[in-house]
């Protein structure tokens, strides 16, 4: 059985437009420890959003047992507040607890810790057009012992923060992207499809890397050829052929992404055409001079949808590169964007039970 408490209300917080991503938190958090794998009594808290004290023996710091999520909670037109797709979110996280030797302690009390926070920090979803509340849930190993191998007790958290657009320049201004064969994000057989620090971890360099050519982010190409699109530092990709929405298929070293699906699932019913199969960059490339990708963009739930406006393409750091510019036109893209908006918001039904109330 799980208990929740519940701390005394805090003041909402005050709205900003568009604040940095992950700068402006909500006045709450969700607290749960959890030790060993029994799941019958466990007890979560609502407490203030404040710092925590943990040892440098944190088994987390020391071996990487962190998985996380990222959803979006939006203002109803009803006034109301609503999750996008967080049963995906809930069995994504236990995916990720599997891969990591980290407790599998369901998605129903996933989801109930979920409900019973979105419920309480209510007030701090933002009602303003581009934004939402941002809600991240974590859990890592809490064992405060340097030692290599499982840990005993856990910590499971869920934090909110204000999100308003996720790139500088909002949805309007195109991302510039950085192609180096060079890098890898993730091997088959590895935690490509876990949502996991070190993933994000091991993207921190070429993002560096790639800031230092006035790129936003980097797509990375598959670990052994070096050949097809795998995805970005944290968004899956779509481009657009022959007015057709293409993605890289799931193969084990990409995010199942939410977003990536909800895109996939709609297209049917906004008159587009989606696949799955596999990008040669190369062709890719082929197919943009000759005018039959005319479109590329990113999707995650922190960016949701947001179009390339160039690819630069480099084989080594530090060596020359040829930039390949898509037309500023994005019908596609603002189509699948603006549909998806509306979903969210409870402006248009869903093609299922896509909000969790």
């Amino acid at each position: 059985m799980l208990k929740i408490s519940k701390c005394e209300k805090r003041p909402k917080v005050q709205y900003q437009p568009h604040p940095r991503f992950g700068t402006v938190f909500s006045p709450h958090m969700l607290r749960m420890h959890i030790s060993g794998d029994n799941f019958s009594e466990l007890h979560a808290e609502i407490v203030p959003f404040a710092e925590e004290h943990f040892k440098p023996s944190l088994i987390a710091l020391h071996y990487g047992q962190s998985i996380f999520e990222g959803m979006k909670v939006f203002r109803q037109k009803d006034g109301g507040v609503a999750a996008f797709r967080a049963d995906l979110h809930a069995a994504r996280f236990m995916t990720s607890a599997s891969k990591l030797a980290m407790p599998i302690f369901g998605e129903k009390i996933f989801l109930d810790c979920l409900r019973e926070f979105m419920n309480f920090e209510a007030e701090s979803v933002p009602s303003e057009p581009e934004h939402a509340l941002y809600i991240r849930p974590l859990m890592f190993g809490r064992d405060e012992v340097v030692k290599v191998g499982r840990s005993l007790t856990y910590s499971f958290y869920i934090l909110g923060s204000i999100a308003g657009s996720y790139f500088q320049g909002g949805a309007a201004k195109g991302a510039r992207i950085l192609v180096n064969r060079q890098f890898v994000r993730a091997f088959p057989g590895g935690l490509g499809e876990a949502k996991t620090a070190g993933n994000y971890a091991a993207s921190l360099g070429p993002q560096a890397y790639a800031a230092t050519l006035k790129c936003d982010q980097v797509l990375y190409l598959d670990a052994i050829k070096h050949e097809f699109i795998d995805e970005m530092g944290g968004m899956n990709f779509f481009m657009v052929k022959d007015n057709e929405l293409v993605t890289p298929p799931l193969r084990g070293t990409i995010l199942h992404g939410v977003t990536r699906k909800s895109i996939i699932e709609i297209a049917p019913t906004i008159g587009l055409k989606a696949r799955e199969t596999s990008i040669s960059f190369a062709e890719m490339l082929r197919d943009m001079a000759e005018g039959r990708v005319t479109e590329a963009f990113a999707c995650g739930t922190a960016a949701v949808v947001h179009s390339i406006s160039e690819i630069l393409s480099q084989d080594t750091v530090g060596s020359s590169h040829t930039t390949h510019k898509f037309s500023p036109d994005t019908p596609v893209a603002t189509k699948v964007f603006e549909a998806l908006k509306a979903i969210q918001r409870g402006q248009i039904k869903a093609p299922g039970e896509w909000l969790f109330r």
